[in-house]
């Protein structure tokens, strides 16, 4: 049985006759769960493309941001590579709650699996792994109360900057496994359950829900097409969500 297409309309970043980039909207998995699904970001590239397309990189079903796919299986493989080699350059936006003690600051903090969650990672974890993430501050609200930083990881593990911005004081808005919307769900179950549905709940405090979904964009990816060898540098502005928040709250990015 192929996999499904779907004809929703791509917000295409680049493309050429080996690769495809794109920008992933919020609450839009990656993959479907199985070959009678459709609905993901790999269907809608299917709709697009009229075929299946190899996966060079994922991001969590609720971050936005600029999403690459390859079209040749030689494409992929050498993507793979740049990433093992740490060559990709990732830029990653986001809102946070709290201020900053310092306009910029590394988190060095190997990221491991929870003993009591399947989905959620914790720093100094089961089988914990070499995690860093470097942060610069673009801008602060007026009342100190949130942030817009840029991410930078140097490693790629799983919610690494969900993890370590949360380890540094400062959680993303929305994020319901490690921010505050977090205490909104019961368990692992509820959440997976919320997610498949596209759903994300709403604290108290945000009855206009300005916090949702997760404020977290991949803002600019860099590496080197496989094909001609030239460095791209792919941008994806941040979502209507995201600009939305940072206008209740005071808050810019530079650009």
């Amino acid at each position: 049985v192929p996999l499904q297409s779907d004809p929703t309309p791509l917000d295409v970043v680049f493309e050429d006759e080996g690769l495809l980039a794109v920008c992933k909207p919020s609450g839009v998995a990656m993959n479907p769960p199985h070959r009678f699904s459709s609905g993901t970001l790999v269907n809608m590239v299917i709709g697009h493309t009229g075929k299946p397309p190899f996966v060079a990189h994922r991001l969590d079903v609720w971050t936005s941001g600029v999403v690459v796919f390859a079209k040749r299986k030689d494409f992929v493989q050498d993507i793979h590579r740049q990433f093992r080699e740490r060559t990709v350059q990732k830029q990653y936006l986001l809102i946070a709650d709290g201020d900053a003690h310092s306009d910029e600051f590394t988190v060095d903090a190997a990221i491991g699996t929870s003993d009591d969650s399947s989905l959620r990672r914790v720093v100094d974890g089961f089988d914990a792994k070499a995690s860093q993430t470097s942060f610069t501050v673009e801008s602060r609200s007026p009342d100190r109360k949130f942030s817009v930083l840029r991410a930078f990881p140097k490693t790629g593990r799983t919610h690494q900057i969900r993890v370590h911005a949360a380890y540094s004081g400062l959680p993303i808005l929305g994020d319901n496994v490690y921010g505050a919307e977090a205490s909104l769900y019961r368990d692992d179950n509820d959440l997976m359950i919320t997610n498949q549905r596209k759903e994300q709940r709403t604290l108290a405090s945000d009855p206009e829900a300005f916090r949702v979904p997760l404020k977290l964009h991949a803002h600019v990816l860099e590496f080197d097409h496989p094909g001609t060898g030239e460095r791209l540098s792919l941008t994806s502005p941040p979502p209507e969500h995201f600009v939305r928040a940072m206008a209740e709250y005071g808050l810019e990015f530079r650009g």
